[in-house]
């Protein structure tokens, strides 16, 4: 079965597959390429991500988190994967897209209602008065063109985020396209470990 959800930031309907509790979401980018964004296996509890795999496995043999924060929605199998194996976990969610909200919960069947539908600036600064902490960070935001915001190339959302950090925390941050922005991602990566010079070894 295919269903599709409009979104306002994408010029095509973004396409979500079920076959067999297989879920897999495509997005038309703004240059017209097909994406896909997003794979889980509803029954079998998994995913075939590579980043998953290697990335939040390895988190997992280091401490298992208690509090997440994952900033934009196209981490839909992320959210589905802990909601999965670890017990009473507490995620918070900042996504622009409402849409990507609806995909999450109507097809991923993802529970948390902690979300924020909101630019991610203005998202953790209230997170900062409400003193929230959290000990692992997901980050992949990027508008329909491949491009972060501006706002990730200085240290003021950085230090918003080291305000909302636990003592033993994990920042991940997903470079798409590495090798066409280079540049701009060694600007974040170096605004990173100014802000986070004390800790750069829980940096992934």
């Amino acid at each position: 079965m295919t269903n599709y959800y409009n979104s306002k930031f994408y010029s095509k309907p973004i396409e979500v597959e079920n076959i067999d509790w297989e879920i897999l979401v495509i997005i038309n980018d703004s240059k017209n390429r097909e994406v896909i964004y997003s794979w889980y296996d509803i029954k079998e509890k998994n995913t075939e991500s590579t980043y998953i795999n290697k990335c939040l496995l390895w988190w997992f043999i280091k401490q298992i988190p208690e509090k997440v924060l994952i900033i934009w929605f196209w981490w839909w199998a992320f959210a589905k994967y802990l909601e999965d194996h670890i017990q009473n976990i507490n995620i918070t969610w900042i996504d622009i897209d409402k849409t990507m909200v609806d995909i999450a919960k109507k097809e991923l069947l993802v529970e948390t209602n902690d979300i924020y539908i909101s630019d991610a600036n203005i998202a953790i600064e209230k997170l900062i008065i409400k003193k929230e902490k959290y000990d692992l960070i997901l980050i992949d935001v990027y508008w329909s063109n491949w491009e972060m915001p501006e706002y990730f190339q200085d240290n003021i959302f950085f230090e918003k985020i080291k305000d909302i950090l636990c003592d033993n925390w994990t920042i991940s941050i997903n470079f798409s396209n590495y090798d066409l922005q280079k540049e701009k991602y060694k600007k974040i990566h170096k605004n990173l470990i100014t802000t986070f010079w004390k800790y750069y070894s829980h940096l992934l």
